[in-house]
């Protein structure tokens, strides 16, 4: 608040004499008019048609600038923006779900004037163009010399009817009801007058947005975007969706009315989707598999059309993520919708069960995604719709529950690729269908929910573990809420979080977490929408993203940075870490995250002295000592590396060694005495040096000494264990014999 007052104060200052000016000339105080497209034109003729002729006009009316009716009618795409007359009047947000966001710029003066295709309005040091985007509003601002140095605010927004929070580098405005963002506001794109590109920072500050662009204090340009918070180009359910190899989630088919040929792509940096390259055929309860080769095959489902009715497909077609196509990839050898496909070791898909509207199946089909081939297995034991398969590590794939048009299945069976069999397996505990079923790290499978014996519209709440080494099911603790059409998700802590789902018909936000060390279901936040048939997808940050469910948006299941962590399981958005119960973006081993999730440069008084990073083993013969935390860095200092000497390190410590039980325990050249400590063997030959004489024709006493010392090390370090009973009277009769072998010794030095 402070840098930006005074930055405006200065620039006020400089703009004060040609303000008093044409004031004088004029009569009157009025602002002055924003200058035209001939002033962008000549300061960034390279950019100006982006700005002044962008995606459409505003229209005029009594109320303001909006965009025209038309754009903005049926499926809702993005906000209805209604920019005032009057600049220092506020902006007007109305998403589709009814809410209204105030958005104030500061700074901005005087009556606004049509500029091309653009809406500008005259400010502090420059000018702001608002254009029209696809999925929203752009707002270039023209800031004059002088006014983008260093890391002072150049600009700021007052936001009123919601709340504000940081997301990465884009800054979310959140609705204060259902905790939903609603608008997302982005900085990508700034440039100097030069033409070189600069950097530009966004920053939420209470009810506050700035923005920070360190040009040197050349003119800029800059442009805060402002879109819905992920958005879908369509609405969808019953689609397919899945991590590409890129970080990108590729989201395909699915129905709202009808069936989609339409697909899409979320990136998780920029939290937009945008749509891709549109399927060979509308696909609805199909499936979809991402090969080895990052490529996704898509088959089968289905199509409404309205002269034939529901067409079932055997076609398969594969999209390439490189690009951004979909090309044909063969066919099944039966037209297949609601079956289950499971990508196997061998590259080939497993396709089983389903319907093609005569009949329910029992077939199942091995696809080879490269030839567009497919070849018959055996049949299943049972016929099958709504089941889940679940590759086990064994290589086995298990499937499971599912119904035939009524009873629901509690029967379970394996599929085994070596011999291309089914065989029965052991009987769930209850019956499933459109249940979930997820493979945990300890090789168990988890089935959750999914419809009840009767089939009917109540989901259940029973959730039941596979165990492949004993073949049996075994009930675990049950769900918080009966679910069915829900997801469940594993998560990198082990944890599998269950997400949405309907029950009497009626669909559920609510989540929970299942954790496998215990048994039981815990109550995590709920989605900020109700959702069933949707998608759920783990990011490669340890986010879920949720997806669709007839609705166009999609959330992102993690915690907020500067918001509380308290259950373990749960996951910081964009990476973040939890520091004490907050989520914070850096892990701040000595130091306190505050309340906006930043971790300071300086330590906590509370950690000073606190061990930050425990003992551990450089090597066989190293250690790093522990490192204690100061009051003088949030950072943990580096650990001090000591030598073991004659010893190694223990790696369960990660201290060094101060006894011996074997020659394991020392390091190399050293040996384990009877005392048990590593010590340098003595010289045994007659004259190395160190060496004592002997007599003629007798063997020297140190070098009898050496001996019987280093049988000893050697029949423990080959035993590796305590001496026995047996070995006592021997040891006992070596130890007087090696004390009189060292008197002698004495005794020849003294000689």
């Amino acid at each position: 608040m402070t840098i930006l007052r005074g930055s405006l104060q200065r620039v006020l200052l400089r703009a004060a004499p040609l303000i008093g000016a044409s004031s004088l000339l004029s009569g009157c105080t009025a602002a002055p008019e924003p200058p035209g497209a001939a002033a962008l034109h000549r300061m960034f003729p390279e950019q100006a048609s982006l700005v002044l002729l962008a995606r459409e006009a505003f229209v005029s009316d009594a109320e303001g600038f909006h965009l025209h009716a038309a754009a903005t009618s049926g499926r809702a795409r993005r906000p209805h923006v209604v920019l005032p007359r009057e600049g220092s009047e506020p902006i007007r947000f109305r998403t589709p779900e009814g809410t209204e966001v105030l958005v104030r710029e500061l700074g901005a003066l005087g009556e606004s004037a049509p500029v091309e295709w653009a809406v500008a309005y005259a400010r502090v040091g420059g000018t702001s163009f608002w254009t029209a985007t696809e999925h929203g509003v752009e707002e270039w601002l023209l800031l004059e010399a002088g006014i983008a140095r260093g890391e002072e605010a150049v600009a700021a927004w007052e936001v009123e009817g919601a709340t504000l929070r940081a997301r990465g580098a884009a800054v979310e405005v959140v609705d204060e009801q259902s905790g939903a963002a609603v608008l997302r506001v982005t900085a990508p794109r700034a440039y100097a007058a030069s033409g070189r590109i600069v950097a530009a920072t966004l920053t939420a500050r209470g009810a506050r947005i700035e923005l920070s662009v360190d040009a040197g204090g050349e003119a800029v340009l800059v442009d805060p975007a402002w879109a819905p918070a992920g958005v879908m180009n369509e609405p969808r359910w019953l689609h397919t969706a899945h991590l590409l190899q890129s970080g990108q989630v590729l989201v395909a088919g699915g129905a709202v009315s009808s069936a989609l040929d339409s697909a899409e792509l979320y990136d998780p940096a920029t939290d937009a989707w945008t749509l891709a390259a549109r399927m060979g055929a509308p696909r609805v309860v199909h499936t979809s598999t991402l090969l080895q080769s990052g490529q996704v095959l898509v088959a089968g489902g289905l199509e409404d059309v309205s002269s034939l009715g529901w067409v079932y497909f055997k076609s398969a077609e594969l999209y390439d993520p490189a690009a951004d196509t979909w090309t044909p990839a063969g066919e099944m050898m039966e037209a297949r919708a609601r079956f289950t496909a499971t990508l196997l070791p061998s590259g080939l898909v497993l396709m089983a069960g389903g319907t093609n509207n005569e009949s329910l199946l029992n077939t199942a089909e091995l696809f080879d995604p490269t030839t567009g081939a497919s070849t018959a297995t055996g049949s299943m034991t049972q016929a099958r719709v709504g089941h889940t398969a679940t590759l086990l590590p064994s290589g086995l794939v298990l499937v499971a529950g599912g119904d035939r048009e009524g009873p629901v299945l509690d029967s379970a069976e394996l599929y085994d690729p070596a011999t291309n069999r089914w065989t029965a397996a052991a009987r769930m505990v209850h019956a499933h269908t459109g249940h979930t079923a997820t493979l945990l790290p300890s090789g168990h499978v988890l089935v959750t929910g999914g419809g009840g014996e009767d089939n009917s519209s109540f989901a259940t709440d029973i959730a039941e573990l596979y165990d492949p080494a004993s073949g049996t099911w075994t009930v675990t603790e049950s769900m918080s809420y009966p679910r069915r059409s829900q997801t469940a998700t594993l998560l990198p802590s082990g944890h599998v979080l269950v997400a949405g789902g309907y029950n009497a018909n009626v669909s559920l936000e609510t989540a929970e977490l299942y954790d496998p060390s215990t048994g039981t279901f815990t109550d995590t936040s709920s989605m900020a929408l109700p959702r069933a048939y949707h998608t759920a997808t783990l990011l490669p940050t340890g986010e879920v993203l949720v997806a669709g469910g007839s609705e166009l948006t999609s959330e992102r299941f993690g915690i907020a940075r500067g918001q509380l962590c308290p259950d373990p399981a749960a996951v910081c958005l964009f990476g973040d870490v939890c520091v004490d119960g907050i989520c914070c973006d850096a892990p701040c081993p000595c130091g306190a995250c505050s309340s906006a999730g930043h971790c300071g440069p300086g330590g906590s008084p509370a950690k000073a002295g606190s061990e930050c990073a425990p003992p551990r083993c450089d090597g066989e013969t190293h250690s790093l000592l522990p490192a204690l935390c100061t009051a003088a860095s949030s950072t943990c200092p580096e650990q001090e590396r000591v030598a073991c000497i004659a010893y190694r390190c223990d790696p369960e410590r990660g201290a060094c060694r101060s006894e011996c039980a074997s020659l394991d325990d020392c390091a190399p050249r050293f040996v384990c005495n009877l005392r048990g400590h590593c010590v340098l063997p003595p010289a045994a030959a007659p004259g190395a040096a160190g060496a004592c004489s002997a007599a003629p024709g007798r063997p020297s006493t140190s070098a009898a000494y050496a001996a019987g010392v280093a049988l000893v090390a050697l029949a423990a370090a080959r035993r590796r264990r305590p001496l026995g009973r047996t070995l006592v009277k021997p040891l006992r009769a070596l130890l007087d014999w090696s004390m009189e072998s060292r008197a002698a010794m004495a005794a020849e030095k003294t000689a």
